[in-house]
C-alpha cells in the first residue's frame, strides 16, 4: 500500500457525507487501512476543515445540506484545491454525473455498486 509518504505520515482523507452511518462505516474502514480521517456533513463544514487543515484526499457525496456536492467542488477547484476526490452517489443520471465528475477532475463511484473495500482502494490508488 501507497499510504505512508516518506516522511512516514499517514495519508489524511477528508470524508464528506451526511448520512452518520455510511460516513462512520467508511472512517473506520479508511482508519483500518492506516488512513488519517476528516469528517464534515455539509459543504460550510468543508470549508471550515480545508481552512484549518490539508487533506490529501477527498471523498465526496453528492447530495448535501446547502449545496451539491458538484456545486461545491466546482468551488473549490476555482480556488485552487487540487486533490484527488472520488464522488459518490446512488442518483440516476450517472452518466452526467459521470461527465462532471471527469470535467472535475474527480472519479465518480455509485454507491450501491462498490463496496467500502473497493472505495478505499481507489482511494489508495489516487494518492
Amino acid at each position: 500500500m501507497k499510504l505512508k509518504s516518506i516522511l512516514g505520515r499517514s495519508k489524511k482523507v477528508l470524508l464528506v457525507e451526511d448520512d452518520v452511518t455510511l460516513r462512520s462505516a467508511l472512517a473506520d474502514k479508511c482508519k483500518e487501512h492506516g488512513f488519517t480521517v476528516l469528517e464534515a456533513s455539509a459543504a460550510d463544514e468543508v470549508l471550515a476543515v480545508l481552512g484549518s487543515e490539508q487533506p490529501d484526499a477527498l471523498v465526496l457525496d453528492l447530495i448535501l445540506p446547502m449545496k451539491d456536492g458538484i456545486t461545491l467542488l466546482e468551488e473549490l477547484r476555482e480556488t485552487g484545491y487540487d486533490l484527488p476526490v472520488l464522488i459518490l452517489s446512488n442518483l440516476l443520471g450517472s452518466e452526467d454525473l459521470r461527465a462532471d465528475a471527469e470535467r472535475l477532475r474527480a472519479k465518480f463511484y455509485n454507491k450501491s455498486a462498490v463496496t467500502l473495500d473497493e472505495i478505499v482502494a481507489a482511494l489508495d490508488d489516487s494518492l
